[in-house]
């Protein structure tokens, strides 16, 4: 019993002595990398932001239908907004969609879907949408952002177009506009 005491006192005195040479040996520094180029450190990730127009039409299936012209990576959120009128100001009022309307005629829904290389911007509605004034139907302006996922902060807001439109560094003025065919 005694000597198998001794062997554990060893085995740790050992374990403890080797621990402490390995941590406190440190080599000669390295020498230091090439330098980077200015400003392409790493990787800029923009988002798009692009305006369309359309109809609404029983020919087109109550569709508005359009391709981005490049590839989404599989993290990128895409939001649509549309135009929904202009405030005493003057500035454009920008609403998040889905939306819905309650209208006299019953329910409906401006509403969309996205893949990787297009998108689909359609109406729903409980009642007859030929009978919706045209308002409703032509004419229509939508913002398509394309937000990537380095831009995504889950607590913001995205209903607030402005603060979306600031995070991905767009101005008004850069947003390009495409009539689109149903």
């Amino acid at each position: 019993m005694k000597k198998s005491n001794q062997s554990v006192l060893v085995s740790k005195l050992f374990v403890l002595i080797t621990a402490g040479i390995l941590w406190s040996c440190e080599g000669p520094v390295g020498p230091q990398g090439p330098p980077g180029q200015d400003g392409l450190d790493g990787v800029t990730i923009v988002g798009e932001v692009f305006e369309i127009i359309g109809d609404f039409t029983q020919a087109g299936n109550f569709g508005i239908r359009g391709e981005y012209g490049f590839e989404l990576v599989e993290s990128d959120k895409v939001l649509i907004y549309r135009l929904g009128g202009v405030d005493q100001e003057g500035n454009d009022i920008w609403r998040l969609i889905p939306q819905v309307v309650f209208h006299q005629n019953g329910i409906f829904t401006y509403d969309y879907d996205f893949t990787f290389y297009d998108y689909s911007i359609f109406l729903t509605g409980d009642f007859d949408l030929n009978t919706l004034e045209p308002g409703f139907r032509n004419e229509q302006v939508f913002r398509v952002l394309i937000v990537p996922a380095d831009r995504i902060d889950l607590r913001m807001d995205f209903s607030n177009h402005r603060a979306v439109l600031n995070v991905l560094g767009v101005d008004e003025e850069d947003i390009r506009r495409y009539p689109v065919g149903n």
